[in-house]
């Protein structure tokens, strides 16, 4: 055998011998990979999921805080208005008591000039007499009016120092919820920069293909609820003259609670009908009638 030949074997056996090893560890670390993508995927499933339930449960309760916040501030208006209405009418009260007592002087004044100089006569007397005792009689009357004006202007301004705290406690809700928010969307950061870019597409959830954006808010309560397999279907109280359009995603609260997602398919003038999707019936609940279905504009 020539020698060419026989070094050309031996490199061979020797590339054979190196190239085994290699590819058994490419095997092993390919399939370790493929776990973990597969685990990261879900986890990233997992915590976009999550993101979307305290965004609803937020949006829920911020409006909530809102509206209380409003009629705190309507019914703190109203018991201004009343303490200003109030303190109006004691300070007239004063002023008739003032002028009271200046004629009360100024009878008691005349008496006893009267009396002095012995001039007074019977009926006069007696005419000022009962015209005194009339004025002590108003003057008295005007004094429990306005210590009665007095305590119902105390009650109205405790109630109104009530209120402004009761509102005040209202802003501090909204501005904790509004922390909480700010700390999920750093969470969410924070993991998307550690594990990289959610997942676009998930089960049950509405593509950016087929999602519309939303126009304007509407709020609406789900009139009737029909489950075909695994598939549920809603409708709502709130249609085409609303302004409800096909694609629009509305969030399904029941109070506080996020029950889940209704997808409109079907627009009539004032119903429309949906897919309902996100729902967990094991923790949330499941979608029922009298539940309400909001939308909100630009979402």
């Amino acid at each position: 055998m020539h020698v060419l030949t026989k070094i050309f074997i031996v490199l061979v056996a020797l590339l054979t011998v190196a190239i085994v090893p290699l590819v058994a560890v490419n095997a092993n670390n390919e399939s370790a990979f493929q776990k973990k993508f597969k685990e990261a995927q879900a986890a990233a499933a997992v915590a976009e999921a999550t993101l979307n339930t305290e965004r609803a449960a937020w949006l829920a309760s911020q409006q909530k805080l809102e509206s209380d916040l409003r009629a705190m501030e309507s019914k703190v208006a109203d018991l201004q208005k009343q303490a200003d209405s109030k303190s109006a009418l004691a300070r007239k009260a004063e002023q008739e008591l003032a002028g009271t007592k200046a004629a009360q002087a100024s009878v008691a004044a005349s008496l006893e000039i009267l009396a002095q100089n012995g001039k007074a006569h019977g009926e006069l007397a007696e005419s000022l007499v009962a015209e005194l005792r009339g004025l002590r009689t108003r003057t008295m009357e005007s004094e429990k009016q306005l210590v009665e004006l007095q305590e119902a202007f105390d009650a109205s301004q405790s109630s109104l120092e009530v209120a402004d705290a009761a509102r005040r406690a209202l802003q501090e809700e909204v501005k904790r919820l509004g922390d909480e928010k700010d700390r999920a969307v750093a969470t969410i950061a924070e993991y998307v920069a550690n594990v990289g870019e959610l997942p676009k597409a998930r089960a049950g959830a509405v593509s950016d293909s087929t999602r519309v954006v939303a126009s304007r808010n509407v709020s609406s309560t789900i009139i009737s609820v029909r489950r075909d397999g695994n598939a549920t279907l809603a409708e709502i109280n709130a249609g085409s003259r609303d302004g409800l359009k096909a694609g629009w995603v509305l969030t399904i609260g029941d109070g506080s609670t996020f029950v889940g997602n209704l997808r409109i398919t079907e627009v009539d003038v004032n119903r429309a009908v949906g897919v309902v999707e996100l729902e967990d019936t094991s923790s949330r609940g499941e979608v029922k009638v009298g539940q309400r279905a909001i939308a909100r504009a630009g979402e």
